[in-house]
């Protein structure tokens, strides 16, 4: 059966939030919550990329569960890829690209099912601190899309085949034609593409696209150091994960810091 690269839904409310899981990366899903509702109310759709029956049912307690349905997708496997792509992602990503390619290539289709006007995306090794209201404002400009750009490549000019984009904070208009073209790379050239963010900053390269890049404080990847004023911590790759599990992100100790400051005030 061919996927469908089409718009799914009507967008019947004005914003939501966006996010996925399957069953290796489903136990974030506590954490991300607790982070985001501690600030924020945004309605929340919640994407079933193969969660266990016990986290489909905690994700519909607290929004909609959406399943995402696309018989025999074509991520294409590591002995189909060129060799050099393929030691190229390794150092990108590490091994997990090979496991992780048939989830994160489902997250343009996640967005196609969006029912919202302004929807945010966020990954699930997001930590939220702080309201989230400005970044919907942020998707006004002409391309509807807003992003953070990768800090390796934000000394290049916008269009610069080798701009990178950050995909996992994305803010998004409904009915833009580059998800939909998304949506179509992920199934039929993959083997290009290591990773979905990959994928979609090449095509805002082709497209000429002026994105709004938002700033960095909105998607603070932790390898840039700590940053006090980030609003989304972002926690990339194993080691954020590791950090995630053995101190619960960056919080708790903000919290030990504030709690201990306030009793010698």
């Amino acid at each position: 059966m061919k996927p469908s690269y089409r718009w799914k839904r009507l967008a019947k409310k004005k914003f939501g939030v966006l996010c996925g899981a399957e069953k290796t990366q489903e136990w974030l899903l506590p954490w991300w919550w607790s982070r985001y509702r501690e600030h924020n109310d945004f309605p929340v759709t919640f994407f079933d990329f193969g969660m266990s029956d016990e986290m489909k049912t905690w994700c519909s307690e607290r929004g909609e569960l959406c399943s995402i349905e696309l018989e025999s997708p074509r991520i294409s496997p590591r002995s189909c890829i060129d060799p050099i792509l393929a030691k190229e992602w390794e150092r990108l990503y590490g091994w997990v690209v090979w496991s992780s390619r048939h989830v994160w290539f489902k997250k343009p289709f996640a967005f196609l099912n969006s029912c919202y006007e302004k929807t945010l995306w966020m990954d699930l090794d997001c930590e939220v601190l702080g309201p989230l209201d400005f970044l919907f404002s942020h998707s006004d400009s002409a391309s509807g899309l807003a992003l953070v750009r990768e800090y390796s490549s934000e000394h290049l000019l916008q269009h610069d085949p080798n701009v990178r984009y950050n995909g996992g904070v994305i803010v998004f208009q409904h009915g833009l034609s580059i998800i939909e073209k998304w949506a179509e790379g992920a199934m039929t050239y993959n083997d290009r593409f290591g990773g979905d963010d990959l994928l979609l900053s090449y095509l805002i390269h082709e497209l000429r696209l002026n994105v709004m890049e938002l700033p960095e404080i909105y998607n603070w990847r932790m390898a840039r150091g700590l940053n006090l004023n980030a609003v989304i911590l972002h926690w990339l790759g194993s080691g954020g994960k590791a950090y995630i599990r053995k101190h619960g992100g960056l919080k708790p100790s903000l919290d030990a810091f504030f709690h201990s400051w306030k009793g010698k005030i």
